[in-house]
């Protein structure tokens, strides 16, 4: 038996492109993560053949909200996002 153990990352599909050749997913990961974790998460734990990844990083929105006596700025989380390329399972 394998373990296999991924600390504090996540992955949340955001879309998923099966028409495509090859098919496409796309998936918000922690910034932290990297082609090969990505890579060894989907076809470990969901057995995947994973074909190719590519990652973009993305900042935050700057957002304000106006109250009546002061305006409050903030920043959205930084992310990123990993589009997979798998093969075709029947």
């Amino acid at each position: 038996m394998v373990r296999v153990f991924f600390p504090d990352m996540f992955m949340k599909l955001i879309s998923l492109k099966p028409h495509k050749t090859p098919p496409q997913a796309k998936f918000n990961i922690s910034p932290s993560m990297t082609k090969t974790e990505v890579k060894e998460y989907l076809s470990k734990i969901y057995e995947i053949p994973v074909l190719k990844v590519t990652t973009a990083n993305y900042l935050g929105k700057w957002k304000r909200l106006y109250g009546k006596k002061k305006i409050v700025s903030y920043k959205q989380r930084n992310f990123k996002v990993a589009v997979v390329s798998y093969a075709k399972t029947d």
